[in-house]
């Protein structure tokens, strides 16, 4: 694929947008039309673009798809430019600007414009200029088989784009320079510019580029016939347009790979395709091509009418666009065809017609004195970059003699320096050392640490019962729970007795290790209270699990220093029963038509050495009850949520808001515990979690 000037945005515009998906659907339709076997559908779209094997290499144009009008409008603007130019820097422009958009869409005509703008530019002293003239040049000979021309041409910009460092305009040239080396079937001479313009292209993060150089490579390897290489780049080409987009439409591609492999109603069905497309563009070059490709299909089928009647069309087209490559290929179907029919002097009058053009061609294209040329081309580019590192080398002598001038006069100042300094450093490396020993010995402590109180959640955890054991009891409910720090002071219980369900939520004394330590003795002490002793009543299930508290403490003592303890909501729900509760301190809010209701607790803790004097004036805990409709909503929680910093003041979340929330999850109670999170998270923002948290949420039967 030969490379113009203003590839960037006519590629964009050559190119009908697709996805693979679709194009391939309808290749799957097509095939299984016609031969009615899906699975081999299927291998063939994975390796058709692997085998595919172009007879002429594919010239990429600047035409754009902006319909008919639209182009003859930019046609007569270029032609009116060069009419109307002043000076010589205008005309060539305009001469440049024609070139590059002629040069495909009318070669005979661009010819011409061509070959002024290359004259211009060897006077004008514009190096850009002249690249791109002999660039234009050179895709104008390579159109017409002239590869003689071509590769000089090609070798000569490059030359002046290498001194320009335009990496852009070097890595089309190495491309267009491996076209011509693939023309003759220099495979592997190809095959390294390729890759080296490949190399650039990833740099450049070119897409097109890089697409069009795996398409050339891989094409150049199945001519060589290293099918495991031609296999890597054809992947490697269609994995990378499914990532950057479609650069290549598979419908000429997909018609000559089944061509090649005698399946022709698909050959053609593609091949179809390509010429609409080709026809819509005005991209009358490759339509030679493709025409030929066609009259191939009909003489396989020997459809002979209908194959000599697009070899007309291919060769009208080849000689209205001087593709004189696809004339040749044109004589020599033409005199199958004829062969085919039993019209043998016919088929003998083309095939000399053939011998004698193909010979001009090789009488024109001097293989030898192209390889001559690429030699000498790669001997002068070899002996410039051995001269500028023998100039790079003589600069780096003189800069560093001048370096160990300056180095011996600093060398008096840097040793009276140095050793100010070296008692100060060998000082701070011995204090450093020791820093670092210790910072080692408190991070593996700290580890060390961490470790263990990982451990302890694991432990913690398996106290708590899981929510989906809960859900066989409370089929709608679920458990917020989202500690400050590893291990929590908050925890939930929950125990199933004949009919009744009982479920507290706990706010031991802190939080982290030490308020684990408290879940951990609270959760022993209501289960003997509850599974051992048997009480059944909230009141006095709390009264007797703050005495196994203060005796498992030692807190009767007088002389004790164990102030810690808990607040706690327990309840029993109990299907056509009212709701009875017992609260230390910690109130529960039920949700009922609507309705938010706190329910008080007691103003009492669980445990501590002042608990006595009060529990003698108040007669110890209440058990209530609460009196509700079936489907409301309960709700256990501990103060971490309500007590949260956040929002834009900086302030508590408060007990208003979280009652408007809990009745805004109570119609959806199934998805609580996202919508509390959410809620948590966005008002906490970026401050700390300064508690625990804590809410169980629970449908009423």
């Amino acid at each position: 694929m030969l490379l113009p000037e203003n590839r960037g945005a006519n590629i964009e515009s050559f190119f009908k947008p697709s996805t693979p998906t679709g194009k391939y659907r309808n290749f799957f339709e097509h095939f299984a039309y016609t031969a009615g076997d899906y699975t081999h559908a299927s291998r063939l779209v994975n390796e058709c673009v692997i085998v595919y094997r172009l007879s002429l290499l594919l010239i990429v144009g600047a035409l754009a798809l902006t319909g008919k009008a639209q182009e003859l409008s930019r046609a007569d603007s270029l032609r009116q430019t060069m009419a109307n130019c002043r000076g010589m820097d205008d005309c060539l422009q305009a001469e440049l600007d024609a070139c590059d958009y002629f040069l495909f869409a009318d070669p005979s005509g661009a010819e011409a414009i061509c070959t002024d703008a290359l004259r211009k530019a060897k006077t004008s002293g514009d190096s850009l200029a002249l690249a791109k003239a002999l660039n234009y040049s050179g895709i104008m000979a390579t159109i017409k088989a002239q590869y003689l021309t071509g590769i000089e041409r090609f070798q000569e910009s490059l030359t002046v784009y290498e001194h320009l460092k335009d990496t852009v305009g070097i890595t089309k040239l190495l491309n267009n320079i491996g076209v011509i080396h693939s023309s003759l079937e220099n495979y592997d001479e190809a095959i390294r510019f390729y890759e080296r313009s490949l190399a650039i292209n990833l740099d450049l993060h070119d897409h097109e580029g890089v697409a069009f150089n795996l398409h050339n490579i891989a094409s150049d390897y199945l001519s060589l016939e290293n099918y495991d290489k031609a296999r890597i780049y054809a992947d490697s080409l269609v994995s990378y347009q499914q990532r950057e987009g479609e650069f290549l439409p598979p419908n000429r591609l997909l018609g000559e790979w089944f061509l090649q492999n005698d399946v022709l109603d698909s050959a053609e069905y593609f091949l179809q395709r390509s010429i609409d497309d080709m026809r819509e563009l005005e991209e009358e070059h490759q339509l030679a091509g493709a025409y030929l490709s066609l009259a191939e299909v009909y003489r396989k089928r020997k459809d002979y009418s209908r194959a000599l009647f697009f070899v007309r069309r291919s060769e009208q087209t080849a000689k209205r666009t001087s593709a004189t490559e696809t004339l040749v290929g044109v004589y020599d179907v033409r005199s199958s065809i004829h062969y085919d029919q039993g019209a043998f002097q016919l088929a003998c009058d083309d095939k000399n017609t053939y011998i004698h053009l193909k010979d001009s061609l090789d009488e024109a294209n001097n293989f030898n004195r192209i390889n001559e040329l690429n030699t000498r081309f790669e001997t002068e580019r070899k002996e410039k970059k051995l001269a500028e590192k023998e100039a790079m080398l003589i600069q780096r002598d003189a800069a560093a003699r001048l370096k160990n001038r300056v180095f011996f006069i600093m060398v008096g100042f840097i040793v009276l320096i140095l050793s100010l300094v070296t008692y100060s450093l060998i000082r701070k490396r011995h204090v450093n050392r020791i820093l670092n020993t210790q910072n080692r010995e408190i991070s593996e402590q700290r580890q060390k640490i961490i470790s263990s109180i990982t451990y302890a959640k694991k432990i913690q955890n398996a106290i708590l019962l899981p929510e989906s054991r809960i859900r066989r009891y409370l089929p709608e409910s679920f458990v917020y729970f989202k500690p400050k720090d590893i291990v929590s002071g908050d925890f939930y219980w929950f125990a199933q007795v004949n009919d009744s369900v009982m479920i507290a939520t706990i706010d031991c004394t802190g939080h982290g290790v030490p308020g684990a330590f408290m879940s951990l003795i609270a959760n022993s002490k209501l289960n003997k209270v509850v599974l051992e002793m048997g009480l059944r009543d909230p009141g006095e299930i709390l009264e007797n699990v703050h005495r196994e508290i203060m005796e498992s403490l030692h807190q009767n003592d007088a002389f004790s220093d164990a102030q810690d303890g808990m607040d706690m909501t327990l309840c029993v729900v109990k299907p056509g029963a009212p709701l009875q509760y017992a609260g230390a301190n910690n109130p529960l809010i039920v949700v009922d038509n609507g309705v938010v209701t706190e329910h008080k607790a007691d103003n009492l803790s669980i445990g501590g050495t002042f608990f006595h004097d009060a529990l003698a004036r108040q007669n110890g805990f209440t058990t209530r009850e609460v009196v509700y409709t079936s489907g409301a909503a309960l709700y256990l929680f501990t103060d971490g949520f309500v007590d949260q910093f956040g929002g834009k003041a900086g302030k508590k979340f408060n007990k208003q808001r979280f009652r408007d929330v809990l009745l805004a999850v109570t119609d959806r109670l199934d998805e609580g515990h996202d919508l509390l999170e959410r809620t948590f998270n966005d008002w906490k923002g970026a401050h700390n979690q300064i508690d625990d948290v804590l809410i169980i949420g629970v449908r009423l039967p």
